[in-house]
């Protein structure tokens, strides 16, 4: 965006702001503050200008120097942000590696090896900065993201992200108990390291134009690699400072086994969580692929989330969740890359292997005594990777529709990019001849779900910023 203070988006809109519900406004208008990053106004059929738009919007009449329009194309659409409610920021340094092993055999081969390398603070800087770039090239303006047990290589992540210009996210695991001794920390320093690093965060941030991009996360890397003592103090610490919360649950049976055999006073795996005050509404649990239905209850009466991953529990061989009885039980639930058990940064792709797995999943119940549950479609799908990842990630109110007072978090999508894998129009007959501009956008977006990639993704904004553009 250029340095009016007011930007106007004339052209498609599109968003999921419900479940199910896919809002197409086809001759849209969209009016963004550039001073506080958010959406003043949206129009359908407008015939005003849009510096009379604005006005309207702002109740004061502006110079039509002060806005600058934007026009999309035929081929473009402009939609929410993509929101990656699960990764591993250091786990690109072996992405596509290793998916022939089960999780905790691949965790001891590649994964802590890799992750303790990141104590040099000068690979931290090297790496992170193309990390980060990739994901937001992606169309990625959110994500949650675990570092290593590191502080100072933390710090590099989230001024890292910080100065792309993302919204994220940024935990420093903790790992005091069952770990390598070359990747591990004493409770002490995990507990120190973690409120310090908490503190380094937010006061790195004292520019409120900055909107604090980034929030710190508590973040035990999962159940067997922390102590009793660890985990209370986690949880002490995410009350004190009213944080989100991310870990790893029931994502494959021999991790659950290790779990459980490690806190046998708890009845399950996801009491353990809660025993520490940290299953609650701020809470990010990924994976979640053989919850118990005590388990479920205990998810539903906490308000916690679930990030399904199904790139990555197809990779990993860990099974299918069944988020369609999450959602049903009133779960949130968003997508997650899961990089690097997942082998793509790409929520677009994590939409395709949600659609695919919940097929997959109706099928084997099909053959084993019948189901009625209804399969994924492609406006549920976008849902999960924008409005739903925004519940998901406790931002909701402000994230994930493009809705008045929002934050302006947004992409804007081109199908006739170069090379794109998305046919024309002339060459989809089905979208050609649709009964409405309506239905032919809604057929467009149906193949964007399931056919489009980064070379789609034209530009990204979070908060009214342009961050990337191709």
């Amino acid at each position: 965006m250029a340095s009016t203070q007011y930007a106007v988006f004339i052209g498609c809109i599109v968003d999921t702001p419900v479940l199910g519900q896919l809002r197409v406004r086809t001759n849209g208008t969209l009016g963004v503050d550039r001073s506080t990053g958010r959406i003043i106004g949206v129009a359908e059929q407008s015939e005003l200008s849009p510096a009379e738009l604005v006005s309207s919007w702002v109740g004061h009449t502006v110079s039509s120097e002060t806005v600058e329009s934007i026009s999309l194309t035929t081929d473009q659409f402009l939609m929410p942000g993509l929101i990656d409610t699960h990764t591993h920021a250091p786990q690109f340094a072996f992405l596509g590696i290793g998916h022939d092993l089960p999780l905790m055999d691949w965790l001891n081969k590649y994964t802590f090896k890799h992750e303790s390398e990141f104590k040099d603070t000068d690979l931290a800087r090297r790496f992170y900065k193309d990390v980060i770039a990739r994901i937001v090239r992606n169309g990625v303006t959110f994500a949650a993201y675990y570092g290593t047990i590191h502080l100072e290589s933390n710090r590099v992540l989230a001024q890292t992200i910080c100065q792309i210009g993302q919204r994220a996210y940024v935990g420093k695991v903790c790992m005091d108990a069952n770990s390598p001794a070359y990747y591990s920390e004493s409770t002490e320093d995990s507990l120190r390291d973690t409120e310090e690093f908490i503190k380094q965060v937010i006061g790195d941030q004292v520019d409120e134009t900055q909107q604090r991009l980034v929030t710190p996360i508590i973040t035990p890397r999962f159940v067997p690699s922390c102590s009793r003592e660890c985990l209370e103090g986690l949880g002490t610490l995410a009350e004190k400072y009213q944080l989100p919360i991310q870990s790893h649950l029931c994502e494959n049976p021999s991790e659950i086994e290790f779990a459980t055999s490690c806190f046998p006073e708890c009845p399950t795996y996801a009491h353990i969580y809660h025993k520490y005050g940290l299953l609650n509404s701020r809470t990010i649990m990924a994976h979640c692929v053989h919850l118990s239905d005590s388990e479920i209850a205990l998810m539903r009466e906490s308000k916690a989330s679930v990030s399904h991953c199904p790139n990555s529990n197809f990779s990993l061989s860990s099974g299918i969740a069944d988020i369609r009885r999450f959602i049903d039980e009133g779960i949130p639930v968003g997508l997650g890359t899961d990089v690097g058990g997942g082998y793509t940064p790409s929520i677009l792709d994590a939409m395709r292997m949600a659609a695919a797995a919940s097929r997959a999943l109706i099928a084997f119940k099909r053959d084993n005594g019948g189901s009625k549950d209804k399969p994924l479609e492609a406006a549920e799908a976008l849902f999960l990777a924008t409005q739903g990842g925004a519940r998901v990630m406790g931002m909701d109110e402000q994230l994930g529709s493009l809705d008045a007072n929002k934050l302006f978090d947004a992409i804007v999508i081109d199908m006739n990019a170069p090379n794109s894998p998305m046919p024309s129009i002339d060459a989809t007959p089905a979208v050609r001849d649709a009964d409405s501009p309506y239905e032919a956008w809604r057929l467009r977006i149906e193949q964007f779900v399931f056919l489009a990639d980064d070379r789609n993704i034209s530009r990204v904004y979070v908060g009214g910023k342009l961050i990337h553009s191709i």
